[in-house]
């Protein structure tokens, strides 16, 4: 969307001045978008001088949009074993030059970082993680693994959905214009301004050509209308889903129907990013996803690369340098290809006994240094129940990896290590999001993982293709992370969204034919390497 559109779609003029001002600044896009949630205009004109104070009342900010670096360590090599040791190339310590742009990736990324804010106090916090070792430097923030309520009665969904409703309601409530929400039951016919937060019940297509959402808080519903002439709140309409929190602002109809039309449909995104995270220490935290051990399509020799990486037997100096600074490998789930997944699945397996997937997936980490603190979050193969949140591997699964610093937990789960704030999730929920909203696809995973931070939640839709547990507690709510790393669509891609990094790290398994019919071409071999330091993320590739 162009500056004078994103002006035009919140109501505000841009003036001529402003304009030519703004396309003279290094990224006028993502500059508009901080001045309009930054400031409320009592005249709906946009000035130079708005930009002016923008500017110097934020002078450190940068408003470039850059792409991080991309190294890679050498093309793939079919049918070598896991840890074969791969041919050489005729000089293996040259490093390739940094690429500026990644074919197969989704997006670059803005390294901008958000304020820190304090932990959920409703969720108990775990200093060692289920398995892990006190020292591993990994703070479980909250996890479901132990404290699963469920019971599947009508007493659980009624707790959940009440529980989603007030903490996204809250987070409306910060937006500029919703902080005197009224009930719905309280609605009359005055033509007051009136702002409203619920669930969305349903939202379909009027015989007129307009879109009627069906609200509902705890006393009541209203059926609320987003005329087809008002481009703005329309078009925001089409991008509202079914379960939902949202906020509307609007006024009650004239013509004696009960019907509120809508002004504007506010989102419980986070604020704009005032700085980066405080960390504690230095390093890389390295990111994966996707393995599939045990499957025939499971990339060995990239794989193979990668550890020895790792173990510092490939790559330059520079390479080797890097590797001594990695801390943690944090695997977004996926971590065996399991069984009875999708149909026809047992023809690609080449183990197919899941505890013998489980003992090769323990022998390839333990090749990996010591140094490395291992956390392992369980995606739709693995073997844990279907429902999110899930729980971690079984203890028994967990004996089989024989090293200490593994930390074992649940999808999805909040960690800090180092200061640093980040959900673990595996993404069941993106299949939901790209069959819905049309600026979402499995091209472009990182654009769905925006709607996340914007909705406040990891699985807004209820009850499609990602089955969701009714516990007490919803631990799918979006509080203030600096990262979200997510996986499951086999893609690659690395964006920012309001200060929080955003990393799906693909996969490492070619294309099976069940993604064959699919039409999913995956982005395999890819690491995320995010410096504990400067905060910002490096890519590494391992087979083209």
């Amino acid at each position: 969307m162009e500056i004078v559109e994103k002006c035009i779609s919140k109501g505000i003029f841009l003036h001529p001045d402003a304009k030519q001002k703004l396309e003279k600044q290094e990224n006028p896009n993502q500059l508009i978008e901080k001045i309009l949630e930054t400031y409320e205009f009592k005249n709906p004109v946009l000035q130079p001088k708005h930009i002016e104070k923008y500017l110097k009342e934020n002078p450190n900010k940068t408003h470039r949009k850059t792409k991080p670096t991309v190294e890679k360590i050498t093309d793939d090599k079919p049918n070598q074993k896991p840890n074969q040791k791969p041919k050489q190339t005729k000089n293996p310590d040259k490093i390739a030059k940094p690429e500026t742009e990644n074919k197969n990736n989704s997006s670059g990324v803005e390294t901008s970082s958000k304020d820190k804010s304090g932990e959920d106090s409703s969720v108990e916090t775990n200093e060692t993680g289920e398995g892990g070792s006190g020292e591993s430097g990994v703070v479980v923030k909250r996890d479901i693994t132990g404290r699963s309520e469920c019971e599947g009665e009508l007493k659980n969904f009624i707790n959940y959905f009440n529980d989603r409703y007030e903490r996204i309601k809250k987070e409306i409530g910060k937006r500029n214009g919703m902080r005197n929400v009224r009930p719905i039951d309280s609605l009359d016919t005055s033509k007051d301004s009136v702002s409203l937060v619920g669930i969305v019940n349903d939202v379909r297509d009027t015989s007129n050509g307009h879109k009627l959402i069906l609200l509902e808080d705890k006393t009541g519903e209203v059926p609320a209308l987003a005329l087809k002439h008002r481009s703005d709140v329309y078009s925001d309409s089409e991008k509202v889903l079914q379960d939902e929190v949202i906020g509307l602002k609007g006024t009650t109809s004239d013509n004696g129907s009960d019907l509120f039309i809508l002004d504007e449909i506010v989102w419980p995104d986070l604020p704009l990013s005032t700085g980066k995270p405080e960390t504690k220490g230095d390093g890389y935290i390295a990111f994966i996803s996707d393995v599939h051990f045990g499957s025939t399509t499971f990339m060995d020799s990239a794989w193979s690369r990668f550890v020895d990486w790792l173990n510092g037997e490939m790559g330059g100096p520079e390479h080797k340098k890097t590797v001594q600074k990695i801390k943690y490998l944090c695997i977004a789930g996926d971590l065996v290809e399991g069984i009875g997944v999708y149909p026809g699945q047992k023809k690609e397996l080449r183990t197919v006994s899941i505890t013998e997937q489980y003992k090769e997936a323990a022998e390839q980490l333990k090749k990996i240094p010591e140094h490395i603190n291992i956390i392992i979050s369980p995606g739709n193969h693995d073997a844990v129940r279907q429902a999110e949140p899930q729980p971690a591997l079984d203890e028994k699964l967990q004996k089989q990896f024989d090293r200490d610093n593994i930390t074992f937990i649940g999808n999805p789960s909040t960690i800090e290590i180092e200061g640093v704030e980040i959900i673990v999730y595996h993404g069941r929920s993106l299949d939901d999001l790209i069959a819905e909203l049309p600026n979402c696809s499995y091209e472009k995973p990182a654009n769905a993982m925006k709607e996340f931070v914007k909705r406040r939640h990891l699985s807004p839709i209820y009850g499609k293709k990602t089955p969701i547990a009714p516990e007490n507690q919803d631990h799918l709510f979006v509080d203030k992370p600096d990262i979200i790393h997510c996986g499951h669509v086999h893609k690659f891609g690395i964006d920012n969204h309001k200060g929080v990094q955003l990393f799906n790290t693909g996969t490492w398994q070619k294309q099976t034919k069940f993604q064959k019919k699919k039409g999913i071409h995956p982005d395999p071999g890819r690491v995320v390497l995010y410096n504990l330091k400067n905060h910002e993320p490096k890519i590494v590739k391992f087979c083209n």
